[in-house]
């Protein structure tokens, strides 16, 4: 067996975040925004979004049960959903006024395109059956974030006029010989990776982060150490934290010298 990567995954940053939200809305799958939405902000993993349904949504305590997952901790939990969470959710629901409590929250449909634009159409809707897969349009909200501008991080990249080559931002006017990285390379599991990283970051206890993401007991500190990411300020403090509680043991405690008991008042046995 290939050896685990324990390097695998990042998290997002605020404006990486910001991007891949905006992509997301205006991806032709009305799915994908509140998808990646509830990903972000429960930590939850790929499946068991998937295949979440309405019954398991509790708007009335603002809580979500989640079914089958990955492990056994994490199948059958209960997580809390922050105000976005439930934002989204309240606005994806309206979208089912005939719902059922054993219906998918995220629906196996179709989508094409009507008009003379070509406008997003939603067709052959049943949600009896999860959504199959949102990769197509997950990879695709991905590639569009390179055509943000890097310089005003509002513009679009648009192509030059042929015969030219290279890029031109809409607004900013800036010029590029190749379009920018973008967030290409993130994978959805960087999502959860988000989600962990920044409780850690906001010092949310390890026993707490285990019972909203579905760690088991074994693997809460394996998990905390590839999830955990510090600044060197964050590091600094800790190592502060050693010295300063020196400081106040020595100022409560009389100092021990092991070469004679003086100091102490105290001889030293033989």
């Amino acid at each position: 067996m290939l050896p685990e990567r324990q390097d695998v995954g990042r998290a997002l940053t605020s404006e990486e975040e910001s991007a891949l939200l905006l992509e997301c809305g205006r991806s032709r799958s009305r799915i994908l925004l509140p998808f990646v939405s509830l990903a972000l902000d429960t930590g939850a993993r790929y499946n068991t979004i998937r295949t979440l349904v309405w019954e398991n949504v509790d708007f009335a305590n603002r809580c979500l049960k989640f079914g089958k997952d990955k492990t056994a901790a994490g199948t059958g939990r209960t997580v809390p959903l922050n105000k976005r969470a439930v934002a989204v959710l309240k606005f994806w629901a309206q979208q089912f006024p005939s719902r059922l409590p054993r219906h998918y929250v995220f629906p196996a449909e179709k989508v094409g395109a009507a008009g003379d634009r070509f406008d997003a159409r939603v067709y052959a809707t049943d949600p009896t059956r999860p959504v199959g897969s949102v990769k197509e349009a997950w990879e695709t909200a991905k590639r569009r974030t390179r055509r943000h501008c890097p310089h005003c991080k509002t513009g679009i990249l648009a192509d030059k006029p042929q015969p030219e080559e290279g890029y031109f931002c809409c607004e900013c006017n800036a010029e590029m010989r190749k379009l920018p990285a973008g967030l290409v390379s993130i994978r959805f599991h960087d999502l959860r990776h988000t989600a962990v990283s920044r409780m850690i970051a906001a010092r949310v206890p390890l026993p707490i982060i285990a019972k909203i993401v579905g760690w088991s007991d074994g693997t809460m500190a394996k998990m905390a150490a590839r999830y955990g990411h510090f600044a060197i300020e964050e590091l600094r403090e800790a190592v502060e934290a050693i010295s300063s509680t020196a400081r106040e043991t020595e100022a409560r405690y009389p100092r021990f010298s092991p070469q004679s008991g003086s100091e102490t008042g105290c001889d030293l046995p033989n």
